[in-house]
Order: structure tokens, then sequence, then C-alpha cells
């Protein structure tokens, strides 16, 4: 199944931003936090500060931001602010590297080159986090593009084809881009798996920096848990699901056989390093 933004969702994202504040290009953001630990993809591991934004085409099961997804939350939660508030806000943050953009999808909102413009002269880079559905002009100015396409178990298969195109778009004839590519898949069962293979198989690794298979561990999974449900577990259980979910998912990438060098097996290091928080980073 692929969800795609309905018009009921359209007029209530707009409901968000009225005339006046649209005419001053303010934009709902929902969190801007850090320095803190980026959970996942490319950038695992790294510092940097989140600045997520309202709004999204997808209602996935196990999202772990639905008050930046569903617009009675988003419009109940966000902040709306111009470009220059959140600019001078991130630099209230304390030192980092890099800016996140997330959501949501932040590809929802049109007009923000420069506020990418302005962090960047402030000495930040910017990553931004993308299910790869929307393609906004200003996506190709960022220094770090993370496509994370969805797989059967978020209710949402994400069509793999408008992001290569995308890619190959910004692509030059050597193969060289101005920002680098991760693509992230979240795999939380047999057929997520199958999923992240076709992608896999479907890209050849000229069109990204790195490809991330990344073990989903927000939910319960009956084969590695035996049904306990995430409410129920004490901070070392969830860790021990965490590692054995993960495990399980490297065993799978090992088998293949089909690996290159920029394959990478991940999980969400967030749950790990703040296993009683269910806000993802």
């Amino acid at each position: 199944m692929t969800t795609t933004t309905t018009t009921t969702d359209l007029i209530e994202m707009n409901e968000i931003l009225d005339i006046q504040e649209i005419k001053e290009s303010r934009f709902p953001v929902v969190e801007l936090f850090g320095p803190t630990i980026q959970g996942e993809g490319l950038m695992s591991g790294t510092i940097s500060h989140f600045l997520r934004f309202g709004g999204c085409t997808y209602r996935c099961t196990w999202c772990d931001s639905m008050h930046a997804v569903e617009p009675k939350q988003v419009k109940a939660n966000a902040r709306k602010l111009t470009i220059g508030e959140i600019a001078n806000e991130v630099s209230t943050l304390g030192l980092a590297p890099y800016v996140t953009f997330t959501g949501g999808d932040p590809c929802m909102w049109k007009g923000l080159e420069p506020l990418i413009n302005t962090l960047n002269i402030r000495g930040y880079q910017v990553a931004i986090e993308t299910q790869g559905v929307l393609f906004p002009d200003w996506l190709s100015k960022a220094d770090v593009v993370t496509f994370s396409p969805k797989p059967p178990s978020s209710g949402n298969v994400t069509d793999i084809v408008p992001i290569l195109n995308w890619i190959k778009a910004h692509t030059r004839d050597d193969f060289k881009r101005q920002f680098k590519v991760c693509i992230k898949i979240v795999v939380a069962d047999s057929a997520d798996w199958q999923y992240a293979l076709n992608v896999y198989n479907t890209m050849s690794p000229i069109y990204y920096d790195a490809f991330y298979f990344t073990a989903l561990t927000q939910l319960t999974a009956p084969e590695v848990t035996g049904n306990i449900s995430i409410d129920v577990l004490t901070t070392n259980l969830r860790t021990e699901y965490v590692l054995a979910h993960y495990r399980q998912l490297a065993n799978n990438v090992l088998r293949s056989g089909i690996f290159n060098t920029k394959t990478h097996v991940g999980c969400q290091l967030h749950t790990l390093l703040w296993p009683t928080e269910d806000k993802g980073v």
C-alpha cells in the first residue's frame, strides 16, 4: 500500500499557517534541541542539533514522532517561526557541527534554502531526513540528504524510482555530487527485509554514499522478544531487545553475501543511549 497526501491532510496542514504567516515565510517548528547524538544512518553517532518540522504525508504504524505528524497535534505543539528566528535560536544551543532537519517530513515546506544558507554561513552543516516523496528545490542545497523509504510494516510502501531519479538528476557525469546521500531502510520483519533487498539491488552504489539496513526497535518483534510490548519493557529488557533485533538483521545481511563497501547495518542508536525515551533523534 502506498500512502499519499489526501485533500483532508492538505487542508488540515494549511490551517497550521494562515495566509499572513505564509506571506511572512513562517514554518511550524515542533522541536528545536541539541546538541545530541544522531541515532541512525550515515550520521549515526554524530553530534547534531535537531530541528523538527511539523507535517508529513505518511502515517507510519511505528512512527516515534506522531506529535510532529498528526495535523491537530502539530497545530497544538508547533511554534510558527521565521527563518531568522530559527537560525538565531539554533545559535543559542551551543556548539555542534550539524543541524539536522527532520519531522514529520521537512520536505513538505518550501522556501528553506535561506535557512540552509544562513546556517552554513554560521558554520553549521545541514543534514536532511526525508522518506523521499517530496523533492523541494532547496533539498539539493543540504550537505547530507538521508532518504528513508518506508517498508511494508510501516503501512506505507515508498516508491524508490522517484528517489533514484532525483539523485541521478543531481549527480555529475563523474558520479560526484555536492552533497552526501544516504539510503536508510528500517527493517522490522521478513517483508521489510525483502523490500530493503529489492531497493538495495535496484540502486547502484554510485548513487549513494552509504546504504543502511536499520533494525526497528520501537515496537514488538515476536520473533525476538516473544511479543513483549515496549510499554512493559524495563530498561535492561529494552536494551536486550534492541541488540537482539540488531544481531538478527546483521546475520541476515551477512548471509545475503551481496554487500559492498558502502553497506552498513545499524540500529536506532538513541534507544540504546536513552532506553526510556520514546522520541526519535
